[in-house]
């Protein structure tokens, strides 16, 4: 997230790049975490505490990255990256990620047992 926020403010070879590389993780390695977060982890948080504000946020931020990173690849394949892109999608990643720590992640480690929390991995 930082280093899309630090090439908003680079030069155009360097913004292509680093979005590329951005975009590649985020389909390779990105959707696997969310895909185990959302049938793993957050259904283990749902049996015990319902639905939550936080986890509703959660789950649309989860949406709006997909979206953000899909117009980027677009981007990618235009050849043309705005700065704006990069940084509306790092301050996204960067609240997502900070939301997902600070707040839910505590919260689901104090509402669900520890038990069953041990065998997942994300």
């Amino acid at each position: 997230m930082r280093r899309l926020l630090r090439a908003a403010g680079a030069a155009a070879e360097e913004r292509l790049a680093v979005a590329s590389a951005y975009v590649d993780a985020f389909f390779t390695e990105t959707v696997k975490h969310f895909r185990r977060e959302e049938e793993i982890l957050f259904p283990l948080y749902v049996r015990h505490a319902g639905s939550t504000p936080v986890l509703e946020r959660i789950l649309r931020e989860h949406m709006e990255l997909h979206g953000l990173v899909r117009s980027l690849r677009a981007e990618v394949a235009a050849g043309d990256i705005p700065p704006e892109a990069l940084r509306t999608l790092g301050d996204l990643l960067h609240d997502h990620v900070r939301m997902e720590e600070r707040e839910l992640f505590e919260e689901i480690e104090r509402i669900v047992p520890a038990a069953e929390l041990e065998g997942v991995r994300l």
